[in-house]
């Protein structure tokens, strides 16, 4: 009998645009585009282990609408040199890194649709 074992969750979020939500991850946040799939809509971006999949909503403000509701969190180690980067990056903050009071040292970026993007490393 073998035992189960999981992997990291991938997100899957909204997006009105793909190739400007492509545009935003490659320039300001350092991923690469790994597949693009126009038949499907479909989206996947990817910085070293962090995987990211959108998907195509019917409209930009319909993105818009489901992303303000939609996020993930990236758990990183060495945290300093990634703010570092994205401010240099000149990279839209929702808040800039902060100690939080549930242990984490985190930034939020929102992505041009909204999608809360979280970076975090516990203190």
């Amino acid at each position: 009998m073998s035992t189960v074992k999981l992997s990291p969750a991938i997100p899957q979020l909204p997006t009105g645009d793909i190739e400007k939500t492509a545009a935003f991850f490659e320039s300001k946040l350092g991923f690469e585009v790994v597949a693009r799939f126009p038949e499907h809509n479909h989206l996947i971006v990817q910085r070293g282990p962090v995987e990211i999949h959108f998907w195509q909503a019917v409209s930009e403000d319909a993105a818009t609408m489901i992303a303000m509701q939609s996020s993930c969190y990236i758990r990183v180690e060495n945290i300093e040199p990634l703010f570092l980067e994205f401010k240099k990056n000149d990279v839209p903050f929702a808040y800039e890194l902060t100690k939080q009071p549930w242990g984490m040292n985190e930034m939020q970026v929102n992505d041009p649709y909204g999608n809360a993007i979280r970076f975090g490393e516990r203190l």
